[in-house]
């Protein structure tokens, strides 16, 4: 029972590192495709489409950041549920670890 709980605490630490991971990878390529969508319409060269890829960067910037924290909540929220439920995983796993090295 106990070594089930540990496997059980362990998916979880493991599920929520998945989840950052994920994060920290969607928010990169958010980033390159701005920066891909950015670089094209620098390369018109005209004023006028200098200046709308620097106000598109901009706005990409920005809307990077705004999606960048709500998948950083996102992930904390789902990284603080899983630790909740581990931490009660693991305090059912002492608890039986200690009833049975006292014999209870």
């Amino acid at each position: 029972m106990s070594l089930d709980a540990l496997k059980k605490i362990r998916e979880v630490e493991e599920e929520a590192k998945k989840i950052l991971d994920e994060a920290e990878a969607k928010a990169q390529e958010i980033l390159r495709e701005a920066e891909r969508k950015a670089e094209a319409i620098k390369q018109e060269g005209a004023k006028k489409g200098k200046e709308e890829a620097e106000k598109i960067l901009k706005e990409a910037e920005a809307a990077l950041e705004k999606k960048a924290k709500e998948l950083e909540a996102e992930a904390e929220s789902q990284i603080s549920a899983l630790e909740k439920k581990a931490s009660a995983n693991m305090e059912k796993a002492v608890a039986k670890i200690v009833d049975e090295v006292l014999g209870r």
